[in-house]
């Protein structure tokens, strides 16, 4: 019935604690494993400099920037949060309130991934040749734009004020307002998820920055959602605050001032 709950197909119930396990036993088993692969790309690119062959040098250098970024970026992502605290603050088109900044390690690691995926695209250009080369050389341009437009529009994060509650993802802005929320739950899409059950709205924004070509949680609207790994903060205090507000309409003016943020702090938006 809702576009989230056929995604999951568990009714809104969190992630089981069995699943989760299973999940970074997987997780870790990918992370040991492309590590040890980067090490062997390492010295297969180091193998070359004596013999000055060049090509597996830039070869093995291409191969460890994409292996490696991929172990920090999953790394990063399985972590629990740096516990930062939410801010003061706003975008250039919202209003003021309580501000939980996406993580700079996850932006720097994914960033890394994708030049290494643009990199590796553009040698496979090149070796490739002829006509069949242009066609890895234009998805290394697209993601090249890609990054490009995810750079300008960082920091994404999320936003609690009191008119409703902003999502700036990567590529996309998403607002609702807080008559449309229904409900604040976290859910397992695949990766660890907060979702906001929010109902369409007129007074709900969307901007799309690359067109159809995002992160995929705008495939979820009228619900916003946000993938965990990105956020800075502690994710579980950053859905409490979400669910505090919005049980206590009658506190949400306190949104656009350090009194939230100092709630926040404090963990005083428990159960």
């Amino acid at each position: 019935m809702d576009a989230v709950e056929g995604a999951t197909g568990r009714g809104g119930t969190p992630e089981p604690a069995a699943r989760s396990r299973r999940r970074s036993s997987w997780v870790l088993a990918t992370t040991a494993f492309l590590g040890a692969l980067t090490l062997l790309a390492l010295l297969w690119a180091g193998t070359g400099l004596p013999e000055r062959d060049w090509v597996r040098v830039v070869g093995g250098g291409v191969l460890v920037l994409l292996l490696g970024s991929t172990v920090g970026f999953l790394t990063v992502a399985g972590a629990r949060g740096s516990g930062a605290a939410p801010r003061l603050g706003s975008w250039a088109d919202g209003v003021p309130g309580v501000r939980f900044d996406y993580s700079t390690a996850t932006y720097c690691w994914f960033s890394l991934l994708v030049v290494g995926c643009v990199l590796v695209l553009l040698c496979a250009g090149v070796a490739i040749g002829s006509v069949f080369g242009v066609l890895p050389v234009a998805g290394a341009a697209l993601l090249g734009w890609y990054l490009v437009v995810m750079l300008r529009h960082a920091p994404g994060g999320l936003l609690l004020s009191p008119a409703g509650i902003a999502h700036r993802g990567l590529t996309n802005f998403y607002s609702v307002p807080w008559p449309a929320v229904r409900a604040v739950e976290a859910w397992d899409l695949g990766t660890s998820a907060l979702v906001v059950k929010a109902d369409p709205s007129p007074q709900s924004v969307l901007r799309r920055y690359t067109g159809w070509f995002d992160t995929g949680e705008l495939r979820y609207l009228p619900f916003l959602v946000v993938r965990t790994y990105w956020l800075a903060g502690d994710r579980e205090a950053v859905r409490s605050a979400l669910a505090f507000y919005l049980a206590h309409p009658e506190l949400r003016g306190e949104l656009g001032s350090e009194a939230a943020v100092q709630r926040i702090a404090e963990g005083r938006t428990g159960a």
